[in-house]
């Protein structure tokens, strides 16, 4: 049984739309943390992961391999990523860096408005080592993902390249996780 994860003071749970076969992925949790507030007039930005696969730890001193395949309904990152020409292999964290300085958000704007939910489909393999994953009794394997609101609107763009991949423990504490697709 999965332990009940409890979000920490300035994040946000919330259930998402996820459809993959695999039989363990029984709950589907997003967890944020506010990347910059702005006044309703521009976009407030949040990031956070998202879990697509637990595992429970029973023994220590191995290490943990897997695959996700299947497919998310999202909003799709890589038109978010488009819009300050970053390849769709960067990192969540350099499109937030992006984000921050953008002043204008005019065609953050309208890629935000015109953006529709897709079925993104993910086939990837991930591993961590064991001397990661020590006193770890829960492994929760998942992507970032990018929310954003403007007046009242939010949409979530889960960012599904290696890059974005991690994993977390049952506290929340990062943990290695390496992605590469099949």
């Amino acid at each position: 049984m999965q332990p009940k994860l409890q979000p920490k003071r300035n994040e946000i749970e919330e259930p998402f739309a996820l459809i993959l076969p695999d039989s363990d992925v029984a709950s589907y949790v997003q967890t944020f943390d506010f990347l910059n507030v702005q006044p309703d007039s521009k976009i407030t930005a949040f990031h956070g992961f998202s879990t697509f696969k637990g595992i429970k730890i029973e023994s220590q001193g191995f290490d943990v391999e897997g695959t996700l395949k299947g497919r998310v309904r999202s909003y799709n990152f890589r038109r978010l990523y488009q819009v300050y020409n970053l390849p769709s292999s960067s990192s969540w964290s350099l499109w937030a860096l992006k984000f921050k300085s953008d002043t204008s958000q005019s065609e953050l704007k309208q890629t935000f408005q015109e953006s529709d939910l897709e079925d993104i489909n993910i086939d990837m393999r991930f591993s961590a080592k064991a001397n990661a994953l020590g006193g770890v009794t829960f492994l929760r394997v998942g992507f970032e993902t990018i929310k954003l609101r403007i007046e009242g609107v939010e949409k979530n763009f889960t960012v599904v390249n290696p890059a974005s991949g991690g994993g977390r423990d049952e506290d929340g504490n990062e943990i290695p996780v390496d992605f590469e697709p099949i």
